[in-house]
């Protein structure tokens, strides 16, 4: 009994400290420029009730996103902003953050803020992997290449060994695609393989970007 009485009050005490509280907004959407490292998203939360709370700690669920805080205790009335940082490193393409608040002696978080970052994907290939082997068929294989215009408007080149692949393109719009095609296949298929396609782009002010897709044949 006093152990569930325990559990109830700090629960309820939890559930107070938290309608206590008014957050500017609990999410934010980024999208990173190409050339970024880093974003960052703010969220401010007032303190609406009688006594002063401390945020005692803030846990992150990825090792690429840290937090500060502008102040930990917040007196009645007073607001705090906590930024969520979030570094890219060799990510890509859409990532959820979530970042839980923790105040004082409560075991449970009092918020949970989202922070979403997309991450631009420059030149896209899909499939990323084209393979042959004894159990598939002997045809040439079609990657799809998605450009994103906005910072890429050529493809300057498409580098493979020409000794052991034949790449050529496909007009994409005459079959209806948006997208560009790389027709890809073997010189012979009764050789073992593993090589890489490069495909450069350029873009305003000399932006440059490319992607990379992987070829084996395994006879």
């Amino acid at each position: 009994m006093k152990t569930s009485l325990l559990f109830f009050f700090c629960l309820s005490s939890t559930v107070f400290a938290a309608s206590e509280l008014s957050w500017d907004t609990t999410e934010v959407k980024i999208e990173m420029e190409p050339d970024q490292t880093e974003a960052r998203a703010t969220f401010t939360v007032t303190n609406e009730g009688d006594e002063a709370v401390r945020i005692a700690r803030i846990k992150t669920s990825c090792g690429c996103t840290g937090s500060v805080v502008d102040r930990k205790i917040i007196e009645p009335g007073k607001s705090s902003e906590i930024v969520g940082v979030f570094n890219k490193g060799k990510r890509k393409g859409l990532n959820r953050n979530r970042l839980h608040v923790y105040l004082d002696s409560q075991p449970q978080p009092v918020a949970t803020l989202l922070m979403t970052v997309q991450i631009p994907t420059l030149i896209e290939a899909t499939p990323q992997i084209v393979y042959w082997n004894s159990q598939s068929s002997k045809t040439p294989r079609k990657v799809r290449l998605a450009i994103d215009e906005r910072f890429v408007n050529e493809i300057v080149g498409i580098d493979y060994d020409r000794n052991r692949l034949t790449v050529t393109e496909e007009d994409g719009k005459a079959n209806g695609e948006t997208t560009r095609i790389l027709v890809v296949e073997p010189k012979t298929y009764d050789e073992m393989y593993r090589g890489t396609i490069t495909v450069r782009g350029i873009g305003p002010g000399g932006r440059k970007a490319d992607t990379r897709l992987h070829a084996f044949v395994q006879p």
